[in-house]
């Protein structure tokens, strides 16, 4: 039997990737009740459906097991899941974003396990595997908690391990550098208490935060976006015409956050695209409430960052006069 990963580039896939692989490999208890070698492929939902002819090739050989994890469902993923049920596949799926929630029962007829929840998908996985007795080393904990935390925005102790995680990562996601993301995913599964990090980690924080202010200085834009926002209750409101072709809505949104110290609901003019950034979990309930509604399409993103397209018929004044009443209701 083959076991094959596909898990998101960023932090909370690289870490619930890095379970998996040492639940399976080193472990023997999950997904198969055996030591099996597992291939790892990182992924955005945009991308998946390339790994579909790897996937064949394996089950042509034997049968194969596929988890997902972090990757937000959308129709590729609808494609590929539907892909794998006709291959005759086993296919389980982790995943904690909006639009995983909202076609839950769809989801559901196409795989063979389905875990979705609202906290991060490392502290999911974490969560299962403890469930069935895997007992995992202290370095995985440890990314498991730094994970929680970055998504939480809550402060961890150990400094150093958040800021390597997430410059890290940040330089992975950016730069798409599948071998340093195995790597850095294999590093983190090892059962070896004292092995060495495969790369120069001091160099990598450098390069990632290089990397990330060349391609887009969203603080830059968020401080100039702050002096123009305006108020529904705490929220800080803003409207943007447009953003850089390098600049993410959500990293702006949550830049903002960051400044005013308030949540932020950020909305792009010119991709009728809007972010909501909170400290807990209002993000979310405020976005799956515009969208039963039936003002916003495409919600993604998750518990405290949720990101939604506007429809075509939906006034930006509409959803502020919606909104308001949203954010009384949920207090």
């Amino acid at each position: 039997m083959k076991v094959i990963v596909i898990s998101d580039w960023d932090a909370d896939g690289i870490v619930s990737a890095a379970e998996i692989v040492y639940s399976q490999e080193v472990a023997g208890l999950y997904p198969i009740k055996s030591k099996t070698k597992v291939d790892i492929l990182p992924s955005t939902p945009k991308t998946i459906l390339s790994y579909l002819d790897y996937v064949k090739c394996a089950i042509c050989e034997q049968k194969n097991y596929v988890v997902i994890l972090d990757i937000a469902y959308n129709s590729y993923v609808n494609k590929f899941l539907a892909q794998l049920r006709n291959l005759g596949s086993y296919t389980i799926y982790v995943d904690h974003h909006l639009s995983t929630h909202i076609h839950y029962k769809e989801i559901e007829k196409n795989v063979d396990e389905l875990i979705v929840g609202k906290k991060p998908v490392a502290l999911l996985v974490y969560t299962f595997l403890k469930s069935i007795g895997v007992v995992l080393t202290p370095r995985i904990e440890s990314f498991v908690n730094v994970v929680a935390s970055i998504e939480g925005g809550y402060k961890y102790e150990n400094k150093k391990l958040v800021k390597i995680l997430v410059n890290i990562s940040k330089y992975i996601s950016s730069s798409r550098n599948r071998e340093l993301w195995e790597r850095f995913v294999r590093w983190i599964s090892s059962p070896l208490p004292h092995v060495a990090a495969p790369f120069q980690i001091n160099d990598y924080i450098n390069v990632g935060l290089e990397t990330s202010t060349t391609l887009c200085n969203e603080k830059s834009i968020a401080e100039e976006l702050a002096v123009s926002s305006a108020r529904i209750f705490n929220y800080r409101v803003v409207k943007i015409k447009r953003i850089p072709s390098s600049c993410r809505l959500s990293a702006i949104a949550s830049s903002l956050y960051r400044i005013s110290k308030s949540p932020v609901v950020l909305y792009n003019e010119e991709k009728r695209l809007i972010a909501i950034k909170t400290r807990d979990d209002k993000a979310f309930a405020i976005s799956m409430m515009l969208y039963k509604q039936g003002l916003v399409e495409d919600v993604m993103g998750h518990e405290k960052l949720a990101i939604a397209k506007l429809k075509n018929n939906t006034d930006y004044n509409e959803l502020l006069t919606t909104l308001r009443k949203i954010l009384i209701e949920i207090g």
